[in-house]
Formats: C-alpha cells, sequence, structure tokens
C-alpha cells in the first residue's frame, strides 16, 4: 500500500482500532477490579468497626465505580497504547506498515481518534453520572455504614443543617481556611417555635471553638421585631467543623454547570469562591488526559523493540502517567494558593505533556 492511497477509514485503521479497544477493555475492567480490591483491604477496619451489612458495602463500591472509572480510564488508555503497539512489534506488524509506506502519523489516526472519543466520553459521563453516584457512595458511607444520622439537607447552591439549637443555613465551607460563610442559624424552642434568627458573615473555627463578628440576631420582644449586634465571640454554636465539612458537597459531586453556578452565587454574595475555581478548569482538562496521554504513548510504543515484554510497557504505561499525575497535583496545589492562574494550574499538566508528544513525534520522524 503506498502512503498516497491512506484512508481514514482504510482497513488498516479499524484493525488498530478494533485492537485498540480489544485492550482497552479488559485492561479497564482489570484496573477497576483491582481499585476495588485495594480500596476494599483499606476500609475494612471501618466496614468491621461500623459492623456494615454485606449489602451496604456492595452498594458503596457499586455507587463508587463510576468516579474509580473516570480516575483509571488515561492509565488504561495509555497502557493499552503501550500494548498495542507491543503486540504490533511482536507480530513484525509494525515493519510491514512501514515497508507498505504506512508512517507512524498514519498508524496514531484510529489511535488518537479512539482516544479523544474516550476523552469526549468521560466528559459526559463526569457531567451525569458522576455527580449523583458520588452523592450516594457518600451517603451510604455516612448513613448506611457508619450509622451517623442524616442532619443535613443539601441543595445545589446552599446546605441546610438540623442542629442541636434548631437548623442552619450555609452558603459555603472552606475546609483549607477551616471557616463557614454565610450562616443563618433558626433558633428554635423547645414546642419548635422560632425563637430568633442569627445572620453570622463568617465563623473561623479556631482551637475547637467558634470564632464570630458582625453576627446579627433578630427576634421578636413585646411584640416588636428588634435587631441586636452581638459581641464578637459571644455566640455558642454546637455543632464542629467536621458537622458542617460532612454534609458539603465536594466538586466531584457538582458537574461542571452546577459548580460554574456555585461559584457565580457566592461570589455575588461577596464570598470569596477562588477555592473552586482550580476544580472547575479541572472538569474540562482532566476528561483530555486519556488523549494527551494517547499522544505521547504513541511515538514510545512505535520505538518498541521487537518482542518487548508486557509486564515493561505496562511498567512504562505507569510510570509516564504517575508523571502526568504529579505534574497535575503539583500545579493544582500552586494553583490553590493563588500562586499560579486557576486555569493554568487546571491545564499545566495537558500542556506539558503535549509538547511532549510533540517531540516524540518529530523525533520519530
Amino acid at each position: 500500500m503506498q502512503a498516497s492511497q491512506y484512508s481514514p477509514l482504510s482497513v488498516v485503521n479499524r484493525y488498530l482500532t478494533w485492537q485498540f479497544f480489544a485492550i482497552f477493555l479488559p485492561m479497564t475492567a482489570a484496573f477497576v477490579l483491582l481499585y476495588i480490591v485495594i480500596d476494599l483491604f483499606d476500609r475494612l477496619d471501618i466496614l468491621l468497626r461500623h459492623q456494615a451489612t454485606i449489602g451496604a458495602s456492595m452498594r458503596y463500591f457499586l455507587f463508587k465505580i463510576p468516579l474509580m472509572l473516570t480516575q483509571i480510564t488515561p492509565a488504561s488508555v495509555i497502557s493499552s497504547v503501550l500494548l498495542t503497539f507491543g503486540i504490533q512489534s511482536r507480530r513484525n506488524e509494525i515493519i510491514a506498515f512501514r515497508a507498505s509506506g504506512i508512517s507512524l502519523g498514519q498508524t496514531a489516526v484510529p489511535i488518537i481518534a479512539a482516544s479523544l472519543l474516550i476523552s469526549a466520553g468521560a466528559f459526559v459521563w463526569n457531567e451525569t453520572v458522576v455527580p449523583y453516584s458520588s452523592r450516594e457512595f457518600q451517603h451510604v458511607n455516612n448513613v448506611e455504614i457508619r450509622k451517623r444520622e442524616l442532619r443535613g439537607i443539601l441543595s445545589d447552591r446552599e446546605i441546610w443543617y438540623h442542629g442541636v439549637d434548631g437548623f442552619y443555613n450555609i452558603d459555603y465551607v472552606d475546609r483549607a481556611r477551616k471557616a463557614v460563610y454565610g450562616l443563618t442559624i433558626y433558633s428554635l424552642s423547645d414546642l419548635f417555635e422560632l425563637r430568633s434568627v442569627i445572620e453570622v458573615p463568617r465563623a473561623r473555627w479556631v482551637n475547637g471553638k467558634w470564632q464570630t463578628t458582625g453576627a446579627v440576631e433578630h427576634f421578636m420582644s413585646d411584640g416588636k421585631f428588634s435587631t441586636v449586634l452581638l459581641p464578637t465571640d459571644t455566640l455558642s454554636i454546637p455543632e464542629t467543623l467536621d458537622d458542617f465539612l460532612e454534609v458539603q458537597r465536594e466538586p466531584e459531586e457538582l458537574s461542571f454547570s452546577v459548580l460554574r453556578r456555585r461559584i457565580i452565587d457566592l461570589t455575588r454574595k461577596g464570598i470569596d469562591a477562588s477555592h473552586y475555581l482550580v476544580d472547575l478548569h479541572l472538569k474540562l482538562a482532566l476528561p483530555f488526559a486519556s488523549a494527551v496521554l494517547a499522544l505521547v504513548a504513541i511515538p514510545i510504543g512505535g520505538r518498541l523493540q521487537r518482542h518487548p515484554s508486557i509486564a515493561a510497557i505496562i511498567g512504562l504505561g505507569m510510570a509516564v502517567g504517575f508523571g502526568y499525575w504529579v505534574i497535575l497535583g503539583f500545579a493544582n496545589s500552586l494553583g490553590q494558593t493563588g500562586a499560579v492562574p486557576p486555569i493554568a494550574a487546571a491545564w499545566a499538566a495537558n500542556t506539558i505533556y503535549a509538547l511532549l508528544a510533540a517531540a516524540l513525534f518529530l523525533y520519530s520522524d
């Protein structure tokens, strides 16, 4: 076959695509099974200590599988790409392709197309299935396994919490700053009657107690509505920071559109939502990790020697993938602290690996 006769829908491309998915699907299933086994042993002490039922344990892992798929798909893609080229090298197919005038770039087309399809599917998966399943496995973990009382009522934009003295409405719980923002306390009597409404712009958790400033209490006195500014740190809140953190939804429990709307709402209320910005951009960047890692793996796989070790191929894939996650974690930390812009932090790993892939392709040619 001459290079000029190359077609995106050629027999070679269909063969390469089939071979890639024939490895990718069982590889993904194996990684998920390995993930479950590791997570099971990691959580075995918790399951036994709380005497969790088999049904609750199975539901926990079942609802966690969608998040597992999101996390292991990039590793599965890069390992599958390397194995695809490794098998071709064992069968002398790479030599046959080159002799037929098919370049590495042409061989890469079906693999790149497949990885882009996986990345697009990952984005849709993360927007639809993962948020729901994440909320469900957190519910199973807290209520069914740990036997904790369900005290939080959550929406996409705020938190309602049933506390000791009444109901709490919270705009945002900041884990890093150990603070809650936009706290409104509806204090109730023993007869479940509203006694007062206390508005707290911000409360910080310091040395095992809450520090509040600017708290305002509204109440009825002698048939008249009164408002009192509470002195600093005089408000007693029985609940701890951990109580509120348990009922706050993490970024993986929110889709891109919902998280963006939440950031807009918090910013409109004067609350610093910069902590969420890196997570927001990561929801766009992470699904394309599969495509970027595939781009890096193709020129590496194209230079594999004859009869390569399968274990060595998988090890190489894990090493390249590990480097990606190291860069991503480091950039994410810089973005969370404000050292680099959130969008740069989220896309840093993709950008670096895309440049690395381009250099490897140029060197291969």
